[in-house]
């Protein structure tokens, strides 16, 4: 599941839209966000400008009292000059004092509240780099995500036909990664079960469609893949019903009938229950790894409402220039510009709660289906198959750099080693015509290891990776094994290597049904849910996981100096585990109890039945 809940509004409506349309949409984004309060602006410049002081008692001469202590803990700090303490005190969501508990406490006040860690395990507030949000998902897309068979799927089908009048579509998400490709079926098998209901279902990307589906969109076992998509046939060469990226979005899509627009209250709503769904996972922060412009000032609002009970958000903006959208890359190129030159901001716009992150756009497909763009050919097709270009390089350097012309910094998606190259050598390309300090450029997975000169390349011009350990864990078994060899396969999802060359690497989910712990361990173990291990040389230690999971993403999102480590004048954002992460046998990481998770000082998680519930 390497595309958000999105994908189907990015590829079908969006790809219907006008240029009015899309200009209509930037517009309203552009307004939304040039909305922002100047009280939130001047908060995050009170928060930048709290700065930390020479030592405790000085601090405890002129400083008032704190809001909050936290003592008696294990607290990994993440700064290698005083890597443990027991206590941290925070003022104003800033931490104000680190250190033992006899010493923070001199930051108590007649107000101050006292938290007994009871010996638990504190680290910085979790960071995933990858998220997606949905908030204008179309309402007529079944959730099937807990789906995990043939037969469970088609039982859903037959029962959604029998509700529903003949001839209406039935949609549909499946977004269980652990259900392999083979288990899908085929347009025969759903016609079975839904003769007279035309059908489409997304699963990362590749979207399903039965016979009927097919009909209503004039495709037949002779079309022509497309550009930027792929359709699978059988050994007589039938289209069998499954269609990778742009053949489903351009093709498969187009007869369904537009979206219902999405009431702000509806999709602001579901925005607060996805955000909030992290603070379970010790997330205090996340990179949401591209929206479309008209979904911003949902966002806005919001955080303008409800902003300190939800993750810190960093916005990227999701372009969308080639195939999954246009026949014509011409047009793509002059629709991407025009948005991007008609929005009213670029990235560092906002404040410490919700600001704008990269330009996002993605060259090949997922690692949940065979679709990411390969050097070498996919072992298990007949034919010279090697995988999906989205975006072709052209488009992908001309709309960068205007983009990058304009103030913005770009994260890309990058999956196969043939995307990652075309990726970096338009970075490259970029930066060498107009150098930049500190540009940042990153891509997000590169879960197949690049050549030699591609490393070199982002070695160079400080190229990072937003990486999913997490791949690891779920998609590798069933999906990274059929697309590459042995040897390719050892080295999927590559981190120790970047480590190792002092490539900016980081953590995050891309959505998965994971938590950060699920990450650290399948980072520091390379176990795949069936138990085998890919790849042992790209392990890494559980400290370094651990700073890919906290320390790492503030570099995306130009936030180092602000949060990933428990210092003074850094944000207060703390997840307090059950047990201690550094001396825990690695393999019960994945399994260690979220206790607690405090955002800016204000805890807004307790578990239900652990340590700190209330009796």
């Amino acid at each position: 599941m390497l595309e958000s809940r999105l994908s189907t509004t990015y590829g079908a409506v969006e790809s219907r839209h006008s240029e009015s349309a899309r200009s209509r949409a930037a517009s309203i984004g552009r307004r939304a966000w040039l909305g922002a309060t100047r009280g939130r602006l001047a908060l995050a410049a009170f928060s930048l400008a709290l700065a930390p002081v020479a030592s405790a008692d000085a601090q405890t001469a002129i400083a008032p009292a704190a809001d909050v202590i936290f003592e008696g803990g294990s607290i990994i700090t993440n700064n290698p000059a005083a890597d443990r303490a027991q206590a941290v005190a925070i003022r104003g969501g800033v931490i104000v004092a680190v250190g033992t508990t006899a010493e923070v406490r001199g930051h108590a006040g007649p107000a101050t509240r006292i938290v007994d860690l009871k010996g638990k395990t504190v680290l910085p507030g979790f960071y995933d780099n990858h998220i997606h949000l949905g908030g204008d998902e179309d309402p007529r897309i079944q959730d099937w995500r807990k789906v995990s068979s043939k037969k469970e799927l088609l039982e859903a089908l037959a029962k959604r036909a029998a509700e529903r009048p003949k001839g209406e579509w039935i949609l549909g998400g499946l977004k269980n990664e652990n259900m392999p490709q083979e288990r899908l079926p085929t347009r025969w098998e759903m016609d079975a079960v839904t003769p007279d209901h035309p059908v489409a279902l997304e699963r990362g990307h590749v979207t399903l469609a039965n016979s009927l589906a097919m009909k209503l969109n004039g495709i037949t076992d002779a079309t022509p893949v497309p550009e930027g998509g792929g359709i699978d046939r059988d050994a007589q060469g039938r289209a069998i019903g499954w269609f990778r990226e742009g053949a489903g979005h351009r093709m498969v899509m187009k007869a369904v009938p537009e979206a219902p627009e999405t009431p702000d209250a509806v999709a602001e709503k579901e925005l607060m229950q996805e955000l909030s769904s992290k603070l379970p996972l010790g997330i205090t922060s996340v990179n949401v790894a591209g929206m479309r412009p008209h979904a911003l000032h949902w966002m806005q609002n919001l955080y303008e409402r409800s902003g300190e009970n939800l993750p810190r958000a960093t916005v990227q903006l999701r372009l969308s220039p080639g195939y999954d959208s246009y026949d014509d890359p011409e047009k793509g190129i002059a629709a991407a510009i025009s948005e991007v030159e008609g929005l009213g901001y670029r990235t560092g716009f906002g404040d410490d709660r919700l600001k704008i992150g990269a330009i996002k756009m993605s060259l090949d497909g997922g690692f949940s289906a065979a679709a990411f763009l390969t050097l070498e050919r996919y072992p298990t097709h007949k034919e010279d198959y090697f995988g999906v270009q989205r975006i072709s390089a052209d488009t992908l350097y001309r709309v960068s750099k205007r983009a990058y012309d304009l103030g913005w910094q770009l994260g890309y998606h990058a999956i196969g080693d043939g995307a990652v190259k075309i990726v970096v050598d338009t970075y490259a390309r970029v930066l060498q015509e107009s150098p930049r300090p500190d540009a940042r450029f990153y891509m997000h997975h590169v879960s197949v290891m690049p050549p030699e000169e591609t490393l070199a390349l982002m070695q160079k011009y400080n190229i990072g990776v937003a990486s999913q350990p997490n791949f690891t864990y779920s998609l590798g078994p069933y999906n990274a094994s059929p697309a590459l060899s042995p040897a390719r396969l050892a080295t999927n999802n590559p981190q120790a290597t970047f480590i190792k060359r002092g490539i900016p690497i980081s953590s995050g989910s891309d959505g998965m049904p994971y938590g950060p712990l699920v990450g650290i361990y399948a980072a520091v173990t390379r176990k795949g849910v069936d138990g085998k291990v890919y790849g042992p040389e790209e392990k890494v230690s559980v400290r370094e996981a651990v700073r890919m999971y906290t320390q790492g993403p503030t570099w995306l999102s130009f936030d180092e100096k602000k949060k990933g480590a428990i210092e003074v004048g850094k944000v207060g954002d703390l997840v307090v585990l059950g047990e201690d992460i550094l001396t825990i046998d690695p393999e019960k990481i994945k399994d260690i109890p979220i206790e607690m998770t405090v955002l800016g000082g204000k805890t807004l998680y307790i578990r239900p039945a652990g340590a700190f519930a209330a009796r």
